[in-house]
């Protein structure tokens, strides 16, 4: 296999969909899991080292860094911040992750177990310049009354009876964290039905596109909520390791609310 031949691989599958912004394909998504699981899975033994406890408390600096990331990629897609290989997926992705993890693993070294103080202002100061870029862009204002009414009336529900229905109770055994991981996967959907729905946006990724194109937009919502408890189930089943559990599960919570939350913004936006 000779080099031009890689490198015509490697433009193909990696460089021509960003250029062309067509979306992504099965090749991107396994090799981006696979990157994103070594990526955790090296951060988590950083946090090991530190003794960082991996909780709900660090689950709240992971949301702030990913809220940050959503706006940046938002902005992107108004034109108020370049569209270059560094501020879309998955360079935006890499940039943030490098800039959060130092930022958590500076705030160990100086505040020790009240880290998460220090990395949260570290992961705000970005955010308080972009939030009033974005406030003045704001277009659509009712699509925030349809994405709260959604999430609530979805939300509050499916945890009561997954936490109040006894053969789901004992069956799943839900922990605290992982509220925020089913929210942030709900989040995902309902921006994603609600912009494909009614604003004629269109899905990236194929797998979703494939659903929506036979079920409609909404379907998202239901197969967004069975994947994650099927995740969060196998888990809490098979990962003895609390800290290496829950940074997985903090992962696959990042992993819906950073597109959620860029859909919504991007809708809210008009763009």
């Amino acid at each position: 296999m000779d080099l031009s031949y890689i490198k015509s691989l490697l433009y193909r599958y990696y460089i021509e969909p960003i250029e062309r912004q067509s979306g992504y394909n099965f090749v991107q998504e396994i090799t981006y899991g696979i990157l994103l699981f070594l990526m955790v899975y090296i951060f988590y033994r950083v946090c090991k080292i530190l003794e960082i406890e991996i909780d709900e408390r660090f689950a709240l600096v992971t949301v702030t860094y990913t809220v940050l990331i959503s706006l940046i990629r938002a902005l992107v897609d108004r034109g108020y911040i370049p569209y270059t290989y560094y501020t879309v997926t998955p360079g935006i992705v890499v940039l943030i992750g490098i800039y959060y993890i130092m930022a958590v693993i500076l705030s160990a070294i100086i505040l020790k177990e009240r880290y998460y103080l220090l990395a949260t202002v570290i992961g705000v100061l970005p955010l308080l310049y972009l939030i009033p870029v974005f406030l003045k862009s704001i277009v659509h204002i009712e699509v925030l009354l349809y994405f709260f009414s959604l999430v609530f009336l979805v939300y509050t529900p499916l945890i009561y009876i997954l936490e109040k229905v006894e053969p789901l109770k004992n069956t799943l055994k839900l922990q605290p964290l992982d509220r925020y991981v089913i929210l942030a996967q709900l989040i995902d959907g309902v921006s994603t039905a609600l912009g494909v729905g009614l604003y004629n946006y269109w899905e990236q990724h194929p797998l979703p596109r494939f659903f929506m194109d036979h079920f409609g937009p909404f379907v998202m919502i239901p197969l967004k909520l069975i994947a994650v408890i099927a995740v969060l189930y196998i888990l809490n089943l098979e990962v003895e390791d609390r800290d290496l559990r829950n940074i997985l599960k903090i992962a696959v919570m990042a992993l819906g609310l950073a597109p959620g939350l860029r859909n919504l913004f991007r809708i809210v936006m008009g763009v």
